[in-house]
């Protein structure tokens, strides 16, 4: 079990080292993002890889690979987990805490397509788990759940991606 944690926690490490180089735009290596999948298209690109495998170690990823119902998932890239602590992150991905992993994947998921435009006339979004993520303008920048939203309307074939610099934050 610890050297499981270990080596969740390294993978962590060496996640964010290895984003932290010459982040380009998520996902613009992807021709066609609306012949992939949103679980196929996140797996695409290095700088989610950290996210991808918490979907992964929650089992969701499964549901996204059969659902052909739109979809909207809110992704934090790898550097939006440098904030978030080593034994926070071990405490996440210990297999004992699942259910509070799957909450947490769920927090970047809604199961309706959001785009940009409907993000921005609304001031909350509420999820299917009944929760509630505050939405934010400010200029041009968008914030969802008090992350910035630094990619937008990425299109895929069974709903749309939003990357956003930090983990979502449930409303108090």
């Amino acid at each position: 079990m610890k050297n499981l944690v270990l080596g969740l926690s390294l993978l962590l490490v060496s996640s964010i080292g290895f984003s932290q180089e010459n982040m380009s735009k998520p996902l613009t290596g992807v021709e066609n993002t609306k012949a992939y999948k949103t679980i196929d298209l996140i797996y695409m690109d290095k700088d989610l890889s950290i996210f991808a495998n918490l979907l992964t170690l929650s089992g969701l990823d499964a549901s996204l690979k059969m659902t052909d119902r739109d979809h909207t998932l809110f992704i934090p890239t790898n550097e939006a987990f440098e904030e978030m602590s080593i034994e926070k992150f071990a405490e996440l991905t210990n297999p004992e805490n699942r259910a509070m992993l799957v909450d947490f994947v769920n927090r970047h998921f809604t199961g309706m397509k959001i785009d940009s435009g409907q993000l921005t006339a609304s001031k909350i979004l509420d999820l299917d788990n009944n929760e509630r993520i505050e939405i934010s303008e400010v200029g041009n920048t968008v914030y969802i759940g008090g992350a910035t939203v630094v990619a937008s309307d990425i299109e895929t074939a069974n709903g749309v991606v939003h990357v956003v610099n930090d983990v979502i934050k449930i409303s108090k």
